[in-house]
């Protein structure tokens, strides 16, 4: 799928899509042309998680890609990861957030 549809599809902004692939949160698509590329599911779900780490965990762009990185690496236990994004958690104290909040822990329970 082009950009405006991995857009669509994961209803994150085409500018923002674009930061996250220039700050290598989100890795390239594949070239089909010199100013186009091809994103898969991969990348569709990894705009979700980016959004459900940012709007519910609260985790700020450094932290998430921490924790990105370390999801990234096939050598790095489970643990350790789970450890990055939980000292990256900023508590609100409202566990009542509504319909987001229940939305965004489905997508993570997808991953």
């Amino acid at each position: 799928m082009r950009i405006g549809e991995l857009s669509r599809r994961s209803g994150v902004p085409v500018p923002t899509i674009k930061y996250y692939l220039r700050e290598g949160l989100l890795a390239a698509g594949e070239l089909t042309s010199p100013n186009q590329a091809h994103y898969g599911p991969g990348h569709e779900r990894r705009l979700r998680l980016i959004r459900a780490l940012l709007d519910v965990g609260g985790l700020s762009l450094a932290t998430i890609g921490e924790v990105l990185e370390a999801m990234d690496d096939p050598g790095q236990p489970v643990h350790k990861v789970l450890g990055v994004a939980a000292d990256g958690v900023t508590p609100t104290g409202d566990e009542t957030a509504g319909p987001e909040l229940e939305d965004a822990r489905e997508e993570v329970a997808e991953l």
